[in-house]
């Protein structure tokens, strides 16, 4: 299941770069964006999405250690460990790096994938998931690598918001916080003379085809995935998993120390 597994086998001596940038934010059809780009259609597969991180541990320490490093180099260094292999970007970590993947990859186009109905709707939909940030994910799922990996990203990426778009922390998540990375997503793409294109999902193939320079699909859907049912059995399995960890340690260490004698 997407976020829980990944099977994904990257070739990390494909050195091609990043042919497409999708900068919208979490929750602005990002898994519908990665679709399309990895679809015969436009077949830039795989596309980097926080689907391919979250399993993995690995993956998540090297992305940490890249979102805290403020040299640009070394920085840039540790996101191609993440982005080597990978054709196009959707979702975080993309979007929590934007400007070193412009400089990064400066012939990829950039796309800017919004969420239909605007900031309001955007804020309304992420807060299925701001859960992650919170102290009781943090205990509940803490013997999982990965889900401690997920409640650090949370961290580190509200205080790059707060820093990049001069937000206070009661800000984040809300329409204005929708509404600045948006702008500053346009801003930067200005700074480096880079066209950008606004898609939103209803808009179909046509305008994310003809941008990136690809052939129309004729009587296929625009791919619509990651909706709101999705994310709820994701919570259910990151708590669900949680407890269950935590309730074999305690029955493992209360059947060692009656073993030993202690109880």
């Amino acid at each position: 299941m997407r976020f829980i597994s990944d099977e994904l086998v990257i070739n990390r001596d494909d050195k091609a770069p990043l042919q497409v940038l999708g900068v919208g934010l979490p929750r602005c059809a990002t898994s519908s964006m990665q679709a399309a780009m990895e679809s015969k259609y436009i077949n830039y597969h795989p596309c980097m999405h926080m689907a391919y991180i979250a399993p993995h541990a690995g993956r998540g320490d090297i992305l940490l250690e890249a979102l805290r490093e403020p040299n640009t180099e070394r920085r840039h260094k540790l996101l191609h460990q993440i982005f080597d292999g990978f054709h196009a970007t959707s979702d975080f970590p993309g979007c929590a790096v934007i400007e070193d993947l412009m400089d990064m990859y400066p012939d990829a186009k950039i796309v800017l994938n919004k969420r239909p109905g605007g900031g309001n709707s955007w804020a309304k939909s992420i807060a299925a998931m701001t859960y992650m940030k919170d102290w009781p994910f943090y205990a509940i799922t803490f013997l999982w690598k990965t889900d401690r990996n997920l409640h650090a990203f949370w961290h580190l990426y509200m205080d790059l918001c707060m820093k990049k778009y001069g937000l206070e922390k009661h800000e984040l998540f809300t329409a204005k916080h929708y509404d600045a990375h948006n702008a500053w997503v346009l801003a930067e793409a200005a700074k480096r003379g880079r066209e950008v294109l606004e898609h939103e999902p209803q808009d179909g193939w046509e305008p994310l085809c003809k941008f990136l320079g690809k052939e129309v699909p004729e009587n296929e859907p625009y791919p619509h995935l990651n909706d709101a049912a999705e994310i709820r059995k994701i919570t259910r399995i990151l708590y669900g998993r949680g407890i269950l960890s935590w309730i074999a340690l305690i029955g493992v260490t209360f059947g060692t120390a009656k073993w030993i004698g202690l109880v």
